[in-house]
């Protein structure tokens, strides 16, 4: 992630999105090519996801650093409130229809649907203009470029606050993406068919919650709602590891955490992601948002290991309450910095 920051910040934007989605199409292509001619092996596999998850990367922090040179600054609410809700109708369509086409036609022929929209993605970019870029001071390396980003996230005090909070709930969060599907099956005894209706209602809940972003940031003002929405949605997690009784109110509260706590992830994420934007000066957004990537993502690994461990110890319900807290308490984070004074943001 560090390092496509650096290189987001050093090219123009838009050609690296066109490249990177013309990549994962040529990536993906190998897939049913080699399946036709009957030599597609694991380690191909192996290859194509590690490719295409970094270019994965590479594409996410452009389109997150090139929106703010397209959209004026006052309306990053709302252009990032617009993609996050048709990511949202995306995420809740594709796995259906993913697993129609696989039962269908096989796995080989959804990677090539798969791989076609990442061509056709790429064709309609680049007929986006492609904004000039200020001059930049000369290189210098890779690592010092890149750790002149973390040094701007951790000298700013609101950056620094959400820094925190990310990577306190990214550790924590590593716990519910481990343990959420066990405590439901197995703990709760609930059906494969209700876990998926579960996870579903919360691709509603982002639908919603990216509807609503931008009139509750004009309402409490963008550093409120940082703060209200993400305190809000780490309460209702404790309504997982609490869930019990009869079957339809273990289901009631389950219901409620996925799809009002969805909503309010959903708008929590947009409200911090255009704070970031407004915040850090397009030269250095790449690496900014590549330090927050890391922050977002990069523990959650090590909070899978952990709940691991944790639920040997203590279960699999006790595991989930830790997490629950260990997120809530991440809101201090928020608390203590400037966000709830909405002070006039630097520009």
């Amino acid at each position: 992630a560090l390092v496509a920051g650096v290189s987001v910040d050093r090219l123009p934007r838009i050609p690296v999105m066109v490249i990177a989605d013309l990549g994962r199409f040529a990536i993906l292509m190998t897939v049913p090519v080699a399946a036709l001619a009957g030599s597609l092996h694991i380690e191909q596999l192996y290859v194509v996801s590690f490719v295409a998850g970094t270019l994965s990367v590479l594409f996410d922090l452009a389109f997150r650093s090139a929106l703010p040179v397209l959209v004026p600054r006052d309306r990053l609410i709302d252009a990032n409130s617009a993609l996050r809700m048709s990511e949202s109708v995306a995420a809740s369509a594709s796995p259906a229809i993913g697993g129609a086409v696989v039962q269908s036609l096989g796995g080989p022929v959804a990677v090539l649907a798969d791989a076609v929209t990442y061509l056709l993605s790429g064709l309609f970019i680049s007929r986006t203009p492609s904004p000039a870029r200020n001059e930049r001071p000369q290189r210098r390396s890779a690592l010092a470029e890149a750790l002149e980003g973390f040094r701007f996230v951790t000298h700013q005090p609101v950056l620094r606050a959400v820094f925190g909070m990310a990577a306190t709930y990214s550790f924590f969060g590593g716990f519910i993406l481990t343990l959420y599907g066990l405590w439901v099956l197995e703990g709760l005894g609930f059906s494969a068919l209700t876990l998926g209706v579960l996870l579903g209602s919360g691709s509603i809940g982002s639908l919603v919650g990216a509807g609503l972003a931008a009139p509750t940031a004009r309402r409490l003002g963008l550093g409120r709602s940082i703060v209200v929405t993400y305190a809000v949605a780490a309460m209702l997690l404790f309504l997982t590891p609490l869930a019990s009784g009869p079957a339809w109110l273990a289901l009631l509260m389950l219901l409620t955490e996925q799809c009002l706590g969805d909503t309010l992830w959903t708008m929590h994420n947009i409200h911090a992601l255009s704070m970031r934007q407004t915040i850090t000066p397009g030269e250095s957004l790449g690496r900014v948002n590549a330090v927050f990537l890391l922050a977002s993502q990069g523990l959650r690994p090590f909070g899978a290991l952990a709940a691991g461990l944790v639920a040997g110890l203590i279960g699999v319900q006790g595991t989930l309450l830790l997490s629950a807290s260990g997120i809530s308490v991440a809101v201090f984070w928020l608390v203590l910095s400037p966000l709830l004074r909405n002070e006039p943001l630097p520009r």
